[in-house]
């Protein structure tokens, strides 16, 4: 497989969970959320890139202490990249990017952004991202929900035209929700992020809905460049959380699947399973 780079968008400060550590660190399975991540799908990257908040930067340097003491294979390929936040997951993500870049001789092309609080209790959701072609300016893995927090709207050849967020208004009975995991070309991405940062940027700001720029913009800005990105559904779903009662919901379904195991994916790597 060509290299594919993941990036983990964690940084956050924990404020809307109400805790005085990031999302990504509040443990879900006897270890942080992000520690599931990696140990289970880590290893099919070539790279995997955390963006991380300078502001907990305390927090950080003990978890990446704790990764190198106790899974070194997946600390060697993890590389933390601080960054100042509070500006939206697209400012975070556009950050990471120009972060690894300049740190980094040689970055993939090919990337997969993930939400640091995202828990994938099917890790076949990357798989099958990772199987599929490439086609236009990313892809992005949906199930179809009814009263989604964010409804993805696309033409009759699945591109993306734009993003519809309850949160501001734009409420709907069903339709595609994103999983919080996408796969896109690195360029493309980064050039419309960083137009849509020229263009909403304003002194200490972005003038946008809640002060912050999202990543979910940019895929109506890559539709009206003519180079969408594509969404297909998916039978493999994530959760994600904001609050303790979706953390115990997430530890619920876990117990109730005996089937549930962490591992140590093999892809670019290691083939140590943990079960």
């Amino acid at each position: 497989m060509s290299p594919v780079d993941l990036y983990i968008i964690a940084a956050g400060n924990g404020s809307r969970l109400g805790a005085s550590i990031p999302k990504a660190l509040f443990p879900i399975v006897d270890e942080p959320c992000l520690t599931n991540t990696l140990r289970r799908i880590g290893m099919k990257f070539t790279r995997v890139f955390v963006v991380t908040n300078v502001a907990m930067s305390a927090q950080w340097t003990a978890y990446f202490r704790y990764l190198q003491e106790t899974h070194p294979q997946l600390a060697a390929r993890t590389t933390n990249l601080p960054i100042k936040s509070g500006l939206g997951d697209g400012h975070a993500t556009l950050e990471g990017i120009l972060a690894a870049q300049n740190g980094h001789a040689h970055t993939s092309e090919d990337i997969v952004i993930a939400w640091g609080d995202v828990f994938f209790h099917e890790v076949q959701i990357i798989d099958e991202l990772l199987s599929m072609a490439p086609n236009g300016s990313g892809l992005i893995p949906a199930v179809f929900e009814p009263k989604p927090y964010v409804r993805l709207t696309v033409d009759e050849t699945m591109g993306c035209i734009s993003a519809e967020f309850s949160k501001y208004g734009e409420s709907c009975v069903e339709g595609l929700h994103d999983q919080s995991v996408f796969r896109f070309k690195l360029s493309r991405l980064k050039r419309s992020l960083s137009h849509l940062h020229s263009a909403f940027w304003k002194k200490d700001r972005y003038i946008c809905a809640g002060g912050e720029l999202s990543l979910l913009y940019s895929l109506h800005h890559l539709y009206n460049l003519s180079s969408p990105a594509y969404v297909y559904e998916t039978s493999y779903s994530t959760r994600c959380f904001n609050t303790l009662q979706e953390i115990v919901s997430i530890q619920s379904l876990i117990h109730a699947n005996s089937d549930f195991k962490l591992q140590i994916a093999p892809n670019h790597g290691d083939e140590t399973q943990v079960n």
